[in-house]
């Protein structure tokens, strides 16, 4: 959905920079991802990367969006919020110390007979062993809920997110006015505004996260 130099552009002058991009998510996740089958990930620095001690990472990461919320007449809701978000650059002391990355699992609710029956949080997304990073310290205020009121017929837009990733989710009923997390696993959207039904059991999902490295 953007492209890398759009976080981290090219050093100028002498040269230098970010010249590769790779991305994890979940198995759930869109093709454009370079690897989404699996729960977690081990990378190896020197042996996947082809970086060397003392080289800097570049990193991009976003958890799972939130499930949105309603009431049982359908009337008011809002959209989830997007997954937290942290960027930066790390040197990496020891590139043959492996990696291991772990996206961002979505929040996520059931609704059944006009009713919440039970929801579940979203996870962070995090790194650990070479590096410990964790998108519980990052933030989520660009991907704010939008909100939608039928009886007036106001609402509010959701967060842009950063570049497509940690959007707030759609603001109108079964995301009709807005997008659905659940459509674009890995870029961490909120979940859309629930709309209760009288009778079928109905799973509410957000987006799952991701990692995304520039080297």
């Amino acid at each position: 959905m953007s492209s890398f130099t759009d976080f981290f552009p090219a050093a100028g002058g002498g040269g230098g920079g970010f010249t590769k991009v790779l991305k994890w998510s979940t198995a759930r996740a869109l093709n454009d991802f370079d690897y989404h089958n699996a729960a977690s990930y081990t990378v190896n620095p020197a042996t996947d990367l082809g970086l060397e001690d003392g080289a800097y990472l570049g990193y991009f990461m976003v958890g799972g969006g939130v499930t949105g919320q309603g009431t049982g007449s359908g009337s008011y809701g809002t959209s989830g919020i997007g997954g937290r978000i942290i960027q930066g650059s790390k040197l990496i002391a020891n590139a043959s110390t492996d990696l291991v990355l772990t996206p961002g699992i979505a929040g996520s609710a059931i609704s059944q007979s006009w009713a919440l029956q039970s929801t579940t949080p979203p996870t962070e997304t995090t790194i650990s062993g070479g590096l410990t990073l964790t998108t519980a310290d990052g933030s989520n205020l660009a991907g704010s809920a939008g909100y939608y009121h039928s009886a007036s017929g106001s609402g509010a837009s959701p967060g842009q997110g950063i570049n497509g990733y940690g959007m707030g989710g759609g603001q109108g009923m079964s995301g009709t006015a807005g997008r659905d997390g659940s459509q674009a696993h890995g870029y961490g959207i909120g979940g859309v505004t629930i709309q209760y039904s009288q009778n079928p059991l109905i799973n509410w999902v957000a987006g799952d996260g991701s990692v995304i490295f520039y080297y």
